[in-house]
């Protein structure tokens, strides 16, 4: 039995893949924390959450209410344990947790190493897995404390500098129309990242699109100045240059690729027979 939890976006939970109805208002706070720290939380942790620096007198006898109704709707899923300072979710036996903020930040961790021994097919596909986790904005219908919100910023971040880390990666593979595609639909989101439009400006210059090359350096730069009033940085400013001057590698090197299947053998075309007897006899005349 698998009891799967979305937090990158709606909360959503499947127990093998039927809907589950969610739990509401504080018992939802209590679980996307206790899930984002690896299924225990401290009593100090669960308050800060709750009510911040300055809880209220009822503040334990609250918790114990809002403990006691989840523990009540994972009846049978899982069991909420009492560990030292704090409480711990233990699955029932046969029972599997999946969270996708946690297999997104692994798959991205695997993406990332990867990267590092050079090895940008299993780095391609384990940061498109990273990237497929997400549905929308995390934590998107939890209640967030100071705690939860931090959470939810830092996995914010991790999602821009994953697709960006993905779009190098097609890059330096020579998939360029892959990720022309994907950046411009980032940068419709995220105008403000320059380090997409740089890359955005490679793919299309190594694509053979110099034009449109020039019009994302343009498009970057009115973005920042509308909405930052500053100028593109010295690197994507040196990397406009480059392009003009055409001093940018005009392909990145090319990734090891399995030989194509060989193509299948085709027949000999048939001459008609008409043809045939046509140079027969003219070969025939010409003997004479």
């Amino acid at each position: 039995m698998e009891l799967t939890v979305g937090l990158l976006g709606p909360l959503q939970i499947y127990l093998d893949g039927q809907p589950v109805r969610a739990p509401v208002g504080n018992r939802r706070r209590i679980l996307a924390l206790m899930l984002l720290d690896g299924g225990t939380v401290s009593r100090a942790r669960l308050a800060a959450e709750l009510w911040g620096r300055e809880p209220p007198r009822s503040a334990p006898a609250n918790l114990r209410t809002y403990l006691s109704g989840l523990r009540a709707w994972l009846a049978g899923r899982a069991d909420l344990i009492r560990d030292g300072s704090g409480w711990r979710i233990a699955p029932a036996h046969g029972v599997r947790f999946t969270v996708d903020a946690i297999a997104f930040q692994a798959a991205l961790a695997e993406g990332r190493r990867a990267v590092q021994a050079g090895d940008l097919a299993r780095a391609g596909r384990y940061l498109r897995r990273a990237l497929g986790h997400w549905r929308g904005t995390p934590l998107q219908d939890v209640s967030q404390g100071d705690l939860l919100a931090a959470r939810a910023a830092v996995l914010a971040a991790e999602r821009l500098a994953a697709t960006e880390e993905y779009a190098d990666v097609l890059i330096r593979r020579g998939e360029y129309e892959p990720a022309r595609a994907m950046l411009h639909e980032f940068l419709g989101d995220h105008p403000h990242r320059e380090r997409a439009w740089g890359q955005l400006m490679v793919a299309c210059y190594r694509s053979g699109d110099l034009a449109g090359s020039l019009e994302a350096y343009r498009s970057a730069r009115a973005a920042l100045i509308a909405g930052y009033g500053v100028e593109p940085g010295a690197e994507l400013a040196a990397l406009h240059r480059a392009i003009l001057r055409r001093e940018l590698p005009a392909e990145a090197p090319r990734p090891t690729r399995y030989p194509p299947d060989p193509l299948p053998r085709r027949p000999r075309p048939r001459v008609p027979l008409r043809i045939v007897r046509r140079r027969e006899t003219a070969a025939s005349a010409d003997g004479r």
